[in-house]
């Protein structure tokens, strides 16, 4: 193809689609019919906290259909669609926002007086742009798209595991102190062993096909929408001039009639294409592979086709791309459409919501994704193959079976994985909301066991509250493939450490040397680190977990800071609260854990001259809650780093006094079997009253703080005003929650981003 008609290709960009690989099964015509509890109060107000999205009535498919777009003329064997609505609205939203009036003013006050975003608006180019994107866009895939997508992770795999081995037959040559490999000896080999690959070679070019996609754009406007159409078609009709019947000969024009519309376009004709290519390129390939592989190429190549087509309908600006004309499809009814799918039934619910946005995305694609992917497996089996084949790097048995575990154990933690139809959905109110429904069946969470730490979120000055039960057996199977992980690192290192190796670069001294070290004395008190925090205390702790910051803590007593600063300044407090399932276990972990940081401070102590003796922890009782801390100067019961634990649960914090708090409205509170699975909060509105009250408390008593006349005071109260004017606008985001929960056996998520005046 020349060059001009290959930047004429890319100008075709606004569709997103033209720069796909063309590839599906042959079809030569070119019209096709259309459509183809008894809780206590505290708990009462941790189910209060957990609220989501209202769920209207369920409404009729006319109701979705009507609030969802062109959704509804997408047909039913769509596997993903996303759709972007009223993307002006909600920008003009923003405009009239403190946040952006405040951007707006910072601008103008360094360096541009002038500057106006409603200004920058009104320019043709923005104007344009706004036409284009500011009233709905939607993206879809068709049929064949999950099997698509499933041949292109079996590739991706493949090829890992084939650069895995060739690294291992590089690793070989540089032992053997040969030069290093030339590309050609390097890509040959590994292109050959690739296309004989059962699964990612030539029978995956067979499979491969084009999946329908389409873009679209609601364009209101009749002049622009032209406008925009002719600069889509005269590109189109370049690239035809340039590749069709009058130029190199392998395309043809299209003219389509799809729902009472128009779409003109092209067709490369895999056939005509195969028929164009220089002679040079079928003896190329046969340098690489036999003749049998390359007429199998060959024979792939001619039966695919690439269709593209533009076109409107109705107010919508049209891009299409597929293998064949018959898969741009627009429907007659909703119930024939995407609509009708079970990733869309939960929008029953939200249509008489002000959407800003839609995705779904069938349980076949999710699947796709995940079926044959692996996080290092193939990297793994490709390293123990190549090793298996060499005895350049001696016995390598123990790392072999290390690196056939790690993929089994990826297996394992894979298999746990399950999709069920998924949607997600955005709208405005009170602020911002998205819903989702389905999707992951979120493994790693146990999402049918109540919180017992759900009352926290509603304390007084709360700031970040955060709470999940995991999933005891898939933590299980993480962390035995992270000790996998390592112990597969360290033999490798060892490996690598007492390999000799000819004119081996300086820093390979060095690692060597560095790591002899390492394993002599390091290693022994890593691995009892390990042991303690690994084995003993994940055994003693439960499966829940929570993490809480507020923002009434005393400050400790610095020296320098002035008195009246100590009494009514406040401090953030942080927690962290685990159960205590075994405190036996517990206590062992902590044997370990001490003996292994007496021997790494012991270590240091020889290494640098100097005596760092381990600190003995102070301890605290009070009721049954006992506390051990570590002293140091200016420290208070609010503001000391501890851990403590009572009857039923451990506490890691930055006060003791906080934890007993929370240990007593632990005692008080009774679990609400409502609250289960994962949920977080962000109270900005008490972040914002507590800088406010910082700023308060400075400017009311400058004097004592700067002291009189002090240029410091001079400069707070000169930046005064900026910092309110700064927290009046973020005064609008008044928090963010979330909420990852089960109903009626299938996932859902809230998130809420709470703002308005």
């Amino acid at each position: 193809m020349k060059k001009s008609s290959l930047k004429r290709l890319v100008g075709l960009g606004t569709f997103g689609v033209l720069g796909l690989s063309a590839c599906g099964e042959k079809n030569d015509q070119a019209q096709a019919p259309a459509g183809g509890s008894g809780a206590k109060a505290v708990a009462a107000k941790a189910a209060a906290v957990e609220t989501t999205a209202a769920v209207a009535p369920a409404a009729d498919l006319a109701a979705v259909a009507q609030a969802t777009g062109f959704a509804k003329y997408l047909p039913a064997t769509t596997q993903a669609y996303a759709g972007v609505f009223d993307g002006k609205g909600f920008l003009d939203g923003l405009q009239g926002s403190a946040l952006v009036k405040l951007f707006e003013e910072q601008v103008r006050d360094n360096g541009d007086p002038s500057f106006s975003l409603e200004e920058l608006g009104e320019a043709p180019e923005a104007q344009m742009a706004v036409s284009l994107l500011g009233e709905e866009i939607f993206l879809a895939v068709g049929e064949g798209t999950a099997l698509q997508t499933a041949n292109l992770v079996s590739i991706n795999e493949s090829v890992t595991r084939h650069w895995a081995q060739t690294l291992v037959k590089m690793g070989e040559a540089g032992l053997a102190g040969e030069d290093a490999l030339a590309v050609e000896e390097i890509m040959l080999p590994l292109v050959v062993k690739l296309l004989g690959d059962a699964k990612a070679g030539v029978g995956a070019l067979e499979k491969a096909q084009m999946p329908p996609v389409t873009l679209g754009f609601k364009v209101s406007d009749e002049d622009i929408r032209g406008q925009l159409l002719e600069m889509v078609s005269q590109g189109i009709g370049a690239i035809l001039e340039d590749i069709g019947p009058d130029g190199e000969g392998f395309a043809e024009a299209l003219n389509i009639e799809r729902g009472g519309s128009n779409f003109t376009g092209l067709k490369v004709v895999g056939e005509k294409l195969v028929a164009s290519l220089p002679p040079d390129v079928k003896e190329g390939l046969s340098q690489v592979m036999d003749a049998a592989t390359v007429d199998k190429l060959i024979g792939v190549l001619e039966s695919r086709d690439l269709v593209i087509a533009v076109g409107v309908h109705e107010n919508y600006l049209i891009g299409f791309t597929g293998s064949s004309a018959d898969e741009l499809q627009i429907v007659d009814s909703p119930s024939d459409s995407i609509l009708s799918r079970p990733e869309a039934a939960f929008m029953n619910s939200y249509a008489d919501k002000k959407l800003l946005g839609l995705m779904t995305v069938s349980k076949e694609l999710q699947d796709s994704i995940t079926k044959e992917a692996s996080l290092l497996g193939s990297f793994a089996e490709g390293i123990r193959e190549g090793l298996s084949e060499t005895e350049a790097f001696g016995d390598t048995q123990e790392i072999e079976t290390l690196l056939e575990l790690i993929v089994e154990q990826e297996r394992g933690i894979f298999s746990m994985q399950g999709y069920t139809p998924a949607g997600l959905v955005a709208f405005l109110e009170d602020g911002l909301k998205i819903e989702g429904h389905g999707g992951s069946t979120m493994p790693e969470l146990d999402l049918d066991t109540p919180r017992s730490y759900a009352s926290l979120a509603t304390g007084e000055g709360v700031f970040l509250f955060a709470n999940q039960v995991a999933n005891g057996e898939y933590r299980g199977k993480v962390f035995e493939y992270l000790d996998t992980l390592g112990q597969t690192v360290y033999l490798g290192a060892k490996k690598a450490a007492r390999m000799e190796i000819p004119d081996a670069p300086g820093d390979l001294d060095q690692f060597q040397e560095g790591f002899g070290m390492f394993d002599e004395r390091i290693l022994p008190h890593f691995l009892e680190l390990w042991t303690g925090l690994r084995g003993d205390l994940v055994s003693g702790l439960g499966n829940e977990g929570a993490i809480l910051v507020d923002l009434g803590g005393e400050l400790p007593t610095v020296p320098g800071l002035p008195q009246l600063v100590v009494d009514e300044g406040k401090a953030p407090r942080l927690a962290l609260l685990a159960p205590a399932r075994d405190k036996e276990k517990l206590k062992s972990s902590w044997v370990n854990i001490d003996k292994a940081l007496n021997g790494i401070l012991k270590m240091m102590s020889e290494m640098t001259g100097e005596n760092i003796p381990m600190q003995k922890p102070m301890s605290s009782e009070k009721n049954e809650l006992k506390t051990w801390f570590f002293p140091f100067p200016f420290q208070s019961d609010d503001f000391v780093l501890n851990v403590s634990v009572d009857e039923k649960n451990v506490y890691a914090s930055t006060s003791k006094s906080f934890v007993q708090a929370l240990s007593g409205r632990m005692e008080e509170g009774e679990v609400d079997p409502a609250a289960k699975g994962a949920y977080f909060k962000v109270d900005f509105t008490a972040l914002n009253n507590y800088v406010n009250g910082w700023l308060k408390l400075l400017e009311d008593n400058k004097d004592q703080v700067f002291g009189e006349d002090s240029p410091a005071a001079e400069d707070f109260l000169e930046g005064l005003p900026v910092a309110r004017q700064v927290l009046a606008a973020f005064g609008e985001l008044k928090g963010i929650s979330g909420h990852i929960r089960k109903e009626d056996g299938v996932v859902r998520s809230s998130i809420h981003v709470m703002a308005g005046n």
